[in-house]
């Protein structure tokens, strides 16, 4: 015994995993009962700091073989590992052979136990210093965090919105606050004492329990339901391959219209309702579509004309433009003039009364959008791709050309297609493009940067938004060799620039 005692005390300094082995269906051993002895016993808590690392390096350092002997089936042999935990260094066993029936190891715990207690009994006699503080007690715990509010309250756009929790007991390590929004982590992105600002995660998911856990601290936070809501997604499912949607408008109720390829347009009521709106007429579809006064619906065709469609009737030729024009893209001004623009030279204003003035221009339109009084309308020419604006003063006369954001010198010449643009209420223009991250967002003060990054995909060809925060586009995409188009909602969080059409 004095031979186990003084190798395990040689040891003392090397901390190691408590393993407790025992071969042949014999009872694991257990060390917490001596953990909870020495920390209970008054004897142990007025030993210096480092005789209690000592003692509680011995419980640790210990690793026990218990198994029967090969030539006597009758006696056990245990074996005591004391192996620091340097890799490579092995330390020979202690070894001792024994009889079940000698009553000190009828109990391998037992055995175990009155090896640490005769062997911390020596620790202890020896032990002259004054007592430490306790060894695992390192710094007090801190305060259970607190959540008094959330910013926005009860919900946010799953991938997308920042949110503002504020409260108290937080860490001011950011990479120490672990938010969770049911059982999914959302990234910290700043961090003080009373608040947090999160990236809301990837999860679309109703009642949800927004709690905090702060490193080091035992207790979660109160909790807070939450909604997390979808951002993007395809708003209603279309057979594929079958119904193809080209082309996308809304009402002032919220109704959706989509122009189905070879099929006319049909109507998706506010809750979700499929009817059918107009049969097609000549067309195939149209390139881009408005719905006007009185809810009847103008289209454009790459032809030189403008289309109009009522509920239930095919279309028919609204006004036509000088051969060699080609209109791809329309909108209303506040006086219900419609300004088109497209191929040939020119653009096109049209009054209620269909007298048309045309305003010449050296680059071709894709896009166009009335907003605060400006036309301003999405220009190619060979060595420069831009969107321009114009002062309107009437329906016959404008104001100076103005380069408003360059897209060339900011993506490159060629590089970026633009199907469709709008405004947001805040001079937000908004650009639908075949762009990775499709929608660029341009501010008034010329930054662009991408919406919703990951999220909304490409190609954008037509974008309506309506009276709400919905935004709806139609994605062009290639499956397996074949064009598909899909009609895809986006939450903007906030409102549409007036639209003058409805």
């Amino acid at each position: 015994m004095k031979k186990i005692i003084q190798s395990i005390s040689k040891n003392y300094n090397f901390v190691f995993k408590t393993t407790c082995v025992l071969i042949d269906s014999i009872k694991s051993i257990g060390l917490k009962p001596l953990f909870d002895w020495a920390l209970n016993n008054p004897t142990f808590k007025r030993l210096c700091y480092n005789c209690r690392a000592k003692f509680i390096s011995l419980i640790n350092a210990v690793k026990i073989l218990l198994f029967r002997n090969k030539r006597d089936e009758s006696r056990f042999t245990i074996n005591i590992f004391t192996q620091p935990l340097k890799r490579g260094v092995k330390k020979k066993p202690i070894t001792m052979d024994f009889s079940p029936n000698f009553p000190v190891f009828r109990s391998a715990l037992q055995y175990f136990s009155l090896v640490i207690i005769i062997a911390s009994t020596a620790l202890l006699c020896s032990c002259n210093q004054d007592a430490a503080p306790s060894l695992y007690v390192v710094e007090p715990k801190g305060s259970t965090p607190a959540i008094s509010g959330v910013i926005p309250a009860n919900e946010a756009l799953a991938g997308v919105t920042e949110v503002t929790i504020n409260g108290s007991n937080f860490s001011r390590l950011k990479e120490e606050n672990l938010v969770f929004f049911g059982t999914v982590q959302a990234a910290a992105l700043q961090a003080s004492s009373t608040q947090l600002v999160v990236k809301a995660p990837a999860l679309i998911k109703n009642n949800l329990d927004l709690k905090i856990s702060v490193q080091g601290v035992e207790n979660f936070s109160n909790i807070i339901k939450y909604n997390l809501l979808e951002a993007v997604g395809v708003y209603y499912t279309f057979a594929k391959g079958v119904d193809d949607p080209m082309t996308v408008a809304v009402d002032k109720s919220e109704n959706v219209f989509v122009y189905l390829k070879d099929q006319g347009i049909k109507k998706i009521s506010s809750t979700g309702v499929l009817s059918s709106f107009a049969p097609r007429g000549a067309e195939s579809f149209f390139f881009d579509m408005k719905v006007g006064p009185n809810n009847i619906i103008y289209g454009t065709r790459n032809l030189r004309a403008i289309f109009q469609v009522s509920e239930g009737v095919a279309s028919s030729t609204y006004v036509v433009f000088p051969t060699g024009i080609s209109i791809i893209t329309l909108d209303f001004d506040a006086s219900k003039n419609i300004w088109a623009a497209g191929g040939g030279g020119s653009f096109f204003s049209v009054t209620p009364n269909k007298d048309i003035t045309a305003f010449p221009i050296d680059y071709t339109v894709s896009a166009l959008r009335v907003y605060n009084g400006y036309l301003y309308v999405a220009g190619k020419k060979d060595n420069e791709e831009a969107i321009y604006r114009y002062k309107i003063n009437s329906n016959t006369s404008l104001g100076s050309i103005e380069k408003y954001f360059d897209i060339g010198a900011k993506y490159g010449l060629n590089k970026v297609q633009i199907g469709a643009m709008t405004f947001s209420e805040n001079d937000d223009l908004i650009i639908g493009t075949d762009q990775s991250d499709s929608f660029i967002v341009v501010t008034s003060g010329g930054t662009a940067s991408s919406l919703y990054p990951g999220l909304i995909k490409p190609f954008a060809r037509s974008i309506a938004w309506g009276t709400k925060k919905n935004l709806f586009y139609i994605r062009e995409y290639t499956d397996a060799g074949a064009i598909l188009h899909t009609l895809v909602r986006v939450d903007m969080q906030k409102l549409s620039a007036p639209y003058y059409g409805r």
